[in-house]
């Protein structure tokens, strides 16, 4: 298996799990708020944002397309991997809005050490970008940042991320919220011979 496959399939496995985790805290409220959103960013590409700064989203799009890029498979950007961060920061994680400002702090900071001169992460060349994410990969401002692109890539698309279920396709995660019995063996023949 090849890096890329190898590196593909861990960050299918890890988006998975935060998907997961992002979905424990839905209702069917926010849900509906989130459908709506989603469709409004489809119909109006240039609305204006929720959370980010036009800088700021500018900021985690190159962060993101760097996690995820867009090659053979679609990336970050297909997956509307910045809409989804920007609603779900806005409504489900308003608490991780601080440490989300601080992240693009620390971000901006590395740019400024790594690159001098530079102001912006998104306007440094592609191979700049990947030595400043190597440079802050173990800090707590890569691990949100990664996180939140992880997220978008593998949520449940009525979240806004996700989609035409892009990152599902890639895992070959089945779209499958209803399941029937059996389950499996143990339950296969619940039921026969009672009357």
């Amino acid at each position: 298996m090849d890096t890329d496959q190898t590196r593909r399939m861990l960050l299918g496995q890890a988006g998975a799990f935060f998907g997961l985790l992002c979905l424990s805290s839905l209702t069917p409220d926010l849900l509906a708020k989130a459908r709506a959103h989603a469709q409004s960013v489809h119909a109006d590409a240039a609305q204006s944002y929720r959370f980010f700064t036009p800088q700021q989203a500018a900021e985690f799009d190159a962060f993101s397309a760097q996690v995820l890029p867009t090659d053979e498979t679609p990336g970050a950007r297909e997956a509307n991997v910045l809409h989804f961060t920007d609603y779900v920061l806005s409504t489900i994680d308003r608490d991780r809005q601080a440490p989300m400002k601080d992240a693009f702090k620390a971000l901006q900071e590395q740019v400024a050490k790594t690159v001098p001169g530079a102001t912006s992460f998104a306007a440094i060349t592609p191979e700049q970008q990947i030595t400043v994410m190597k440079a802050m990969e173990n800090t707590p401002a890569f691990g949100i940042l990664h996180g939140y692109t992880l997220t978008g890539f593998f949520c449940d698309p009525s979240l806004g991320g996700n989609k035409d279920q892009v990152g599902w396709k890639l895992i070959r995660f089945p779209d499958d919220f209803l399941y029937k019995p059996p389950f499996g063996y143990y339950d296969a023949h619940y039921g026969e011979g009672k009357s």
